[in-house]
């Protein structure tokens, strides 16, 4: 008797992804890796990694011959009950801009840990822009035909995942208020002129290298110096600012702080803190995840001061004489606050799209109000901030007056106006002529062919997985002719889209793009310049100083 073969036995999860890829008929996914590793789970030894979470996904995109990586997403020590983190909102972004086909991460956690917002990209979000999500160790995958048996599992996971956070949270908050309450230093940088300790690093030691210049700040402040005076002293003096002392000496790798400089913020910031006084004052900056209670800024009140936790930098003495001006200051402030409100202020048309062309700042918008008796005379000026805050060393002073800068950017859009109506008119003269009429029939003609030969290119890739499934072609030559009619149909549908836009030009009312010439013809001839009108019709206004503006 003839002993009958065996056939290999077949996994759960083998057919399952034999099922996916039948309903997908072999769609080739544009595939997002998505990693996250949370502030919680940065507290925790035992967590996971980036490194491994990108590892895992990477490899398993690897095995599915319809994934195919585009890009990748990470959000490090970001709190994972938020979904306004930096790299998953430009994930968000190009998903929303047609970009992305599947998202793929390592488990549900990491989409996030707060069960409704969860829910909603897992059931509402996703599927409306047609994007298909896979948690790989949880066995998720939005388009398996089993995806609706877990309707119960995965809003349990997500639950689980929120009350992990949420616990993970409460555990942290005790341990940093305990410190904190026992006078320990734990935040991530010490001040400038302080360092913290080799042997204990919740200890902070002074930095002999900078420390004078913590005690000069102090001493200039009560000598009557403005903060901007300050900073513009010590830049002039090329002395690194905090951000760059720290850069320089490797405690931060970011380039951005390379070149900074001091400014006036910084030098209100250190004038106040009292550790230069050998006290501790921390809880400046507060939240409560646990408790549903975000970042927020307590009251001088609730905050934790602890006297004598390491050893001064400035004398009391000193630092009450200049916390004496500063309280003067500010009761001189709240005085004139609402002083000339009563004058006319106006509007800064150029906010967020004025730059300096030297070095790229934008612009502040200053009004200025001088009263002498009775009469009191307004002016507006855009200053580069830099110039005035660091010296001409750092950039050239530059400063225009309000009136003239409108003056000239209603000139130039008066000019571009006129040009554009003036250009629409002798191109639909132009696309009138037999010459034009031809060239757009011939696009037609185009536009007909490429589209028959692009429905035979689908049609010819849809009927593969049915020869494929027939064992009409091995796994090898459906995989090649499968990426050759997709890459045929990708080409035929941009040279659509470009014969459709070449025909669209030879149209009798062609003015360029609708959208632009609706606008163009909107302002013209326009009475007023208006903020409106500035920010639809300019992207970004360069001023060079004297040499003009771009």
């Amino acid at each position: 008797m003839a002993r009958k073969s065996r056939k290999p036995a077949v996994s759960r999860a083998e057919m399952q992804d034999a099922a996916v890829q039948a309903k997908t008929d072999m769609k080739i996914y544009r595939t997002t890796v998505y990693a996250m590793l949370s502030v919680e789970d940065s507290k925790n030894p035992d967590c996971d990694t980036i490194e491994n979470q990108l590892s895992l996904v990477r490899n398993y995109i690897e095995s599915k011959p319809y994934l195919r990586q585009t890009a990748e997403y990470i959000d490090n020590g970001v709190s994972g009950t938020r979904f306004d983190r930096p790299e998953f909102m430009r994930m968000v972004a190009d998903m929303r801009a047609g970009e992305i086909d599947c998202i793929v991460v390592k488990d549900l956690s990491r989409l996030g840990r707060n069960y409704l917002e969860a829910g909603d990209y897992l059931e509402k979000i996703f599927p409306f822009f047609g994007v298909r999500f896979i948690a790989v160790t949880d066995d998720y995958d939005s388009i398996n035909p089993n995806t609706a048996d877990d309707g119960l599992i995965v809003p349990l996971k997500n639950l689980i995942n929120e009350a992990y956070a949420k616990d993970m949270s409460k555990k942290i908050s005790t341990v940093i208020d305990i410190k904190q309450r026992q006078g320990k230093f734990i935040g991530c940088r010490a001040a400038y002129g302080y360092m913290k300790s080799p042997e204990d690093k919740n200890l902070l030691i002074v930095d002999r290298e900078v420390s004078h210049i913590v005690v000069r700040i102090f001493e200039c402040k009560a000598e009557g110096m403005g903060n901007a005076s300050i900073a513009k002293m010590l830049n002039e003096e090329g002395i690194a600012s905090p951000m760059r002392y720290k850069y320089e000496k490797g405690l931060t790798k970011n380039r951005r702080y390379a070149e900074s400089m001091w400014n006036d913020g910084t030098i209100a910031t250190m004038i106040v803190n009292p550790v230069y006084i050998g006290d501790m004052e921390q809880g400046i900056q507060k939240e409560a995840m646990y408790m549903g209670i975000r970042k927020y800024k307590p009251q001088k009140s609730e905050r934790i001061y602890v006297e004598g936790t390491h050893e001064p930098v400035v004398s009391r003495e000193l630092f009450d004489r200049v916390q004496k001006l500063v309280e003067e200051r500010k009761q001189k402030v709240i005085a004139s606050r609402g002083k000339y409100d009563y004058v006319e202020k106006k509007e800064n048309k150029f906010d967020r799209i004025l730059f300096c062309g030297d070095c790229g700042a934008r612009l502040k918008f200053y009004r200025r109000v001088n009263a002498r008796g009775e009469a009191v005379k307004v002016s507006y000026d855009y200053i580069c901030p830099n110039s005035e805050a660091y010296g001409e060393k750092f950039c050239k002073k530059k400063k225009i007056k309000m009136q003239d800068l409108e003056k000239a950017v209603e000139a130039a859009l008066r000019m571009h106006t006129k040009l554009f109506l003036d250009t629409k008119e002798v191109l639909q003269k132009l696309n009138k002529t037999a010459q034009a009429k031809q060239i757009k029939t011939d696009y037609k003609r185009q536009i007909a062919d490429t589209k028959n030969k692009l429905e035979r290119a689908q049609s010819m890739n849809s009927n593969l997985y049915n020869d494929y499934a027939d064992g009409l072609l091995s796994e090898r030559d459906y995989l090649f002719a499968k990426q050759k009619y997709v890459k045929e149909a990708e080409n035929l549908t941009q040279k659509l889209s470009e014969l459709a836009a070449m025909q669209t030009t030879y149209g009798t009312e062609y003015a360029g793009s609708h959208d632009f010439a609706e606008i163009m013809e909107r302002y013209a001839g326009f009475e007023e310049l208006t903020s409106d009108m500035v920010h639809t019709l300019i992207n970004r206004v360069i001023f060079f100083g004297k040499t003009g503006l771009k």
